[in-house]
Order: structure tokens, then sequence, then C-alpha cells
């Protein structure tokens, strides 16, 4: 069934990665490797990692010098790990825990299956326990539109064909890397994900096998609209740039079109909406800058998120809704 390889891309969440890795050494079919990208965490990832390395011999750890968002560790990890020479490369934010059977359920599928691209584990909110089926996705015709699959065919079948789906848990293929190369790491974050997968499913199969399970810890706060505002920017700029380079004819117009009115959406958003009353000129400024960028076509890192929320003013529960 070929060697497999855990892919972990951190930064400044000891406690889930710590939650991860252990997950990932309690999986019921045993891991041959474990990478880790560290993306310059600064909150005592790193001497941990030391620690660790040192007591696993299945643990490796790079540490990069910067934090390159999470589309350059993924770029980095998935290039390591191929070129390592692993068969599957198993891929995850450090927000996800695995079930202890996730990976004997994925790799008893393929194990049947030829010319598999990647398989998904169905991924479940970690603290509500629900089913997140908006990151395993069908795509339409002019890839504006994220389309979840649906909770009745999640709980009818066992597996299920994907056009993408989201770095928590896939596990993709040696044959899929060789025939697309590696996740683009000039989208800095957000949407990296969805292209690369969808890229893989342009020439080989892809599934959601609902009986592997994939917990996902990611929290609601009340400020979370107006601070996670950058990574919006970043998918819509990422967005522009995957139509622009995977589409042609009547579908690149009508594509643009349509990146054109959710900006337009976006603008009325921050103008209108109380949460976003004290911040309003700052988030017109980043979205100017990201329709720049989307139409310029410019790749690469143009907003720093710390500089970004350095600038953001709170507000109350009460005040969004008031």
């Amino acid at each position: 069934m070929g060697k497999v390889c855990a892919v972990i891309v951190t930064y400044n969440r000891l406690e889930m990665l710590k939650e991860c890795i252990d997950a990932l050494l309690n999986q019921t079919y045993s891991l041959d490797g474990i990478l880790i990208i560290n993306n310059n965490s600064t909150d005592g990832t790193k001497e941990y990692l030391d620690v660790l390395v040192k007591e696993n011999k299945k643990v490796q750890v790079l540490h990069l010098n910067e934090n390159i968002g999470g589309a350059g560790g993924f770029h980095i990890g998935v290039k390591e790990a191929y070129e390592q020479g692993y068969d599957w490369i198993w891929i995850m934010d450090d927000d996800a825990e695995p079930d202890v059977d996730c990976l004997k359920n994925l790799m008893d599928f393929v194990c049947g299956n030829k010319d598999i691209g990647f398989v998904a584990p169905l991924i479940v909110n970690k603290y509500s326990n629900k089913i997140q089926n908006y990151h395993h996705k069908k795509l339409n015709r002019t890839l504006t539109k994220d389309i979840p699959i649906s909770l009745e065919l999640i709980n009818s079948q066992k597996a299920i064909e994907l056009d993408a789906n989201a770095f928590v848990g896939p596990l993709i293929s040696k044959k899929a890397v060789k025939a697309v190369g590696f996740p683009r790491e000039d989208f800095f974050i957000w949407l990296d994900d969805t292209e690369y997968t969808y890229r893989i499913k342009q020439q080989m199969s892809s599934y959601l096998i609902t009986n592997a399970i994939m917990y996902h810890k990611d929290g609601i706060s009340p400020n979370d609209a107006v601070k996670n505002f950058w990574k919006v920017c970043y998918g819509l700029r990422n967005r522009s740039l995957w139509i622009s380079s995977n589409l042609k004819g009547m579908n690149l117009f009508i594509g643009n079109v349509l990146l054109v009115i959710e900006f337009i959406k976006r603008m009325l958003v921050i103008c209108l909406k109380k949460k976003w009353k004290y911040n309003r000129l700052l988030g017109l400024r980043y979205l100017f800058r990201t329709i720049w960028y989307s139409f310029k076509g410019i790749s690469g890192k143009f907003i720093d998120p710390q500089q970004y929320l350095s600038k953001v003013k709170s507000i109350t529960v009460d005040e969004q809704f008031s």
C-alpha cells in the first residue's frame, strides 16, 4: 500500500499542534513519517519540536525563518515529502485532529482503487460535532462558487466524488504530485487548497470518504468578520488569479464579471453593516488594495497580517446587533 507521511503546517498554536501530533501517533494505521513545517512560530513551538525530534525518529521538522503563509508551508511540505519518496502525503493544518481510525479508513479505500489523486476525510467541528460540509466541494464552471457536498449525500454514501477540498486531511498520492506539481506558494493563504485539489481532480479521481473522520478545531468569536478580513482579501485575490490562469473565452468573462459583483457586495457590507462601524475606512482601504492586485494579476504576499490586525478597532457583540 506504500509509505505514508503526514505533513502539518503550524504557526503559534502549540497546544493544538500537540493534540494533532498525538492523534497522528495513535492512528490504528501506523504512519511512516510526520513532517512538521514550523512557520516561524514564537510561542515555544520550536523548543517543543526540537525535543520531540530527539524522542521520536518518525518526526521531522523544518523551522522556517519567516512566516510564508499556509500556502508556502504546504508547498515546502509536499515537495519535501515527495522528494523523500513517500507514496502518500497526508496534509493538514495544526487545528486538525484525526479520529483514531481516520487514516486506516482512507487507506482501505485507496487500496482497492486505482488512479486515485486524493481522498479526503469527513471534516467535523470538534466543539459542536457538526459536519463542515462546506470544506468538501463541487465547483461551478466559472470557478466563482464553491458548492458544498450535501449532508443528505454524506449521510447516505461511503465515497463521494469531489472537485476540491480543504487542506484539513486530504491524502494525496505520489502519482498526483508527479502529475500536477506542488501547491501554489504565491497564494500565501486561502484558496491554495481548493486550487491544488482541483488541479489534481482534473487529471485523477478524488473522493470524500465519509467513514474517515477528521475533527477540526476552528472556533468563532464576535469580531472574527473584521479580524479575518485580511484572509478574505487573499481569498478574493487568489480566486482572481486562479480564474485568469484556468479559464478562457466566455467562462473567463463571466467569471470576472461575477468577481466584480463580489467586490461590490463586500464594499456594501463594509459601508452598511454595524460590525464594521469602527473599521469602515480600514476595510475599504484593504478592499481597494485587493481589487488592484487582483486585476493586475499580482501574486505573492500583499497584506501583512500583523500590520492589519494592529489597526483593527474592537466591537462588542451588543454593538454588532444593536
